[in-house]
C-alpha cells in the first residue's frame, strides 16, 4: 500500500549483509503516522528517507513465525500509483473503474453511432462490467436505433453506389 508521511526517526538495523543484489545496509524508519519498517539500501547512508522530510513509500507487511513485520520501500511520488482518479463530475473513481470506463468507451466507439449513442453504449458496457443495477444498465434498442436513423447516409452516385 502506498502511503505518505513525515520521517521522524531512522536507525541502523545492524551490520550490512550480502544478498543477491550485493551488499545491503538495513535501516529502521519511523514515520509521523505511526508506521515503521525496515528499509534496505545499497548505500551506507539512508538517502531515500530523511528525518523531518515527507516521504512516499510502499508499506509492505511480511509474516514470519506468526508475527507481522513491515518493510518500507521508497517511492517517487511522481510515479506512484494513484488510489483514485478525478472523474469528470468532480468526484473520484478507483483506478479499476477508470480502466473499465476507458475500455467500455473504446468498445462503444468501435461499435459506432453518433457521439451520444457511443456515450450511452459506453455507460451500458461499464455498468454491465461493474455489475450495476440491471435497470440502470439497460440501453433501449429504440434510443439506439433512433440515433442511427439521424445519421446521414453518404451521398449516392448516379449508379446508386456511394463511391
Amino acid at each position: 500500500m502506498t502511503k505518505t508521511s513525515k520521517v521522524v526517526n531512522i536507525k541502523s538495523a545492524g551490520a550490512p549483509y550480502e544478498s543477491q543484489y550485493g551488499t545491503l545496509y538495513g535501516f529502521y524508519v519511523t514515520f509521523e503516522n505511526g508506521d515503521n519498517g525496515k528499509y534496505n539500501s545499497k548505500t551506507e547512508e539512508c538517502v531515500k528517507f530523511v528525518i523531518g522530510q515527507e516521504a512516499t513509500y510502499e508499506y509492505i507487511p511480511r509474516e514470519y513465525q506468526g508475527k507481522t513485520y513491515y518493510t518500507v520501500k521508497a517511492v517517487n511520488p511522481q510515479f506512484a500509483s494513484p488510489t483514485s482518479t478525478p472523474a469528470s463530475t468532480g468526484g473520484s473513481m478507483s483506478t479499476n473503474e477508470a480502466i473499465i470506463r476507458q475500455t467500455a468507451l473504446k468498445a462503444a466507439a468501435e461499435l459506432g453511432g453518433t457521439p451520444a449513442q457511443v456515450m450511452v453504449n459506453a455507460q451500458a458496457f461499464a455498468d454491465w462490467v461493474m455489475q450495476k443495477d440491471a435497470a440502470q444498465a439497460q440501453v433501449s434498442h429504440q434510443s439506439h436505433m433512433q440515433g442511427r436513423e439521424q445519421q446521414q447516409a453518404p451521398p449516392l452516385g448516379d449508379d446508386g453506389l456511394p463511391f
